[in-house]
């Protein structure tokens, strides 16, 4: 449990911040409002100094975010000197104006960032510091200031803002809360799920290939004693089938724990496509261009694991049947979807509409064109043929990106 809380908090922290950094933006600009549209009989040199200050403070953290939050988490007294700062313009600016609502907002922050204990002690704090500030403001213009003192919306209202403001600051962290939690869940029903599939592929590939080939290498060995009594040439050529099918069964197998070991690895897509291409190449001695984009690309295991099959697939097609002399493979992101496409300039053939019969499907076999479309469809994709005799052929292969969930920084020792 404490393991998810802590999850939840990382998260959690870089929608925090960026709010932040929204309110900070919001005060400055508030800042700047306040220096300009302040009385000429109420500009004095320390107070505008103190505004600007001030603004320059809240701009630093507003375009510094990243640093700062985690700072001000890791020592929250800081604020109270912000509010110290603050309680000062008020002292001689007097305790209304646009002035007054940054000082509101920085309750509303410290709501995001502390929540219920720590704006409790932040909204006291303010109100001892503004009536400090009355107290100074009313004694240094000897209560002939510009601004009354003595009413109900300055001895009331504004001191009762701190606490609300706060209160919607520790609404909207309770809310990035509840986000982050539900977010966190997802992932792992994502996580969860991608291996109930990656399981279900394997399975799928283990009775496609190796467990086929193992049960026709059974059969022949069954039949091995009898091809002995009465057919020792017979039982020759079958005993070479037995071990060419074991040999096919370990070579299927030793593919498939390649497969695994590259679902699993760090390599991005793009170096992967790039990997599977290069060494096709390299075997085949076809001449391979590759293009891919630089950035990241997020996929899920299944998605990633059938794109990467089917690429694999129709390079071995165009090794077999297409005699071609230059091979082009793109991949690009296309309106939230990935496409990867694998073209060649050999002999083409005719496309035509794909099976809808179970017999059909099995005459052309696992690694044919209906095993790709069936892969890409296992990845939420679809496949995609433009092929004619004479003139190469294209294959496309489409499926959906999935959005990298935001990570969050270390805080600044």
């Amino acid at each position: 449990m404490a393991s998810t809380a802590s999850r939840d908090e990382t998260a959690m922290l870089p929608r925090l911040a960026a709010l932040v950094r929204v309110l900070m933006q919001l005060r400055l600009m508030l800042a700047a409002l306040a220096l300009l549209l302040m009385p000429g009989e109420r500009i004095s040199i320390p107070t505008a100094m103190a505004v600007i200050a001030f603004a320059l403070l809240s701009g630093l953290i507003a375009r510094y975010w990243e640093r700062f939050v985690p700072y001000l988490l890791n020592h929250p007294l800081l604020i109270t000197l912000d509010i110290c700062c603050a309680a000062g313009i008020l002292a001689l600016d007097g305790p209304s104006g646009p002035f007054f609502a940054t000082t509101v907002l920085t309750a509303t922050v410290s709501g995001v960032l502390f929540g219920g204990r720590g704006v409790a002690g932040v909204a006291v704090f303010q109100i001892l510091c503004y009536g400090t500030a009355l107290l100074s403001y009313s004694t240094m213009t000897e209560g002939n200031g510009p601004v009354d003192v003595l009413t109900f919306q300055v001895l009331v209202v504004h001191p009762l803002l701190y606490p609300v403001a706060g209160y919607v600051g520790i609404r909207l962290r309770g809310i990035f809360t509840e986000l982050a939690a539900e977010q966190s869940a997802r992932r792992e029903a994502e996580r969860t799920a991608a291996a109930s599939e990656e399981r279900a592929r394997l399975a799928r590939d283990m009775h496609d290939s190796v467990a086929k080939t193992l049960r026709g290498a059974a059969m022949a060995a069954q039949a091995l004693p009898v091809w002995l009594e009465k057919d020792p040439e017979r039982a020759a050529a079958t005993a070479a089938q037995v071990a060419s099918a074991a040999e096919t069964a370990a070579q299927e197998a030793r593919e498939l724990i390649s497969d695994l070991r590259d679902d699993a690895s760090d390599k991005s897509m793009s170096a992967a496509v790039t990997e599977v291409v290069t060494a096709w190449s390299a075997e085949t001695g076809i001449p391979a261009g590759v293009h891919v984009p630089d950035h990241a690309v997020g996929l899920l295991v299944t998605a990633r694991h059938e794109t990467l099959a089917v690429l694999r697939e129709a390079l071995t097609n165009i090794e077999r049947h297409a005699e071609a002399t230059a091979v082009e493979v793109t991949m690009a992101s296309e309106s939230g979807h990935l496409v990867l496409c694998v073209s060649d300039d050999g002999k083409g053939f005719e496309v035509t509409p794909p099976p809808s019969s179970d017999a059909a499907k099995s005459r052309i076999g696992h690694y044919g064109l209906v095993g790709m479309r069936e892969r890409a469809e296992r990845a939420g994709g679809s496949l995609t043929v433009a092929s004619a005799p004479g003139q190469g052929a294209r294959i496309s292969v489409k499926v959906p990106l999935v959005q990298a969930a935001p990570v969050a920084e270390e805080p600044t020792r």
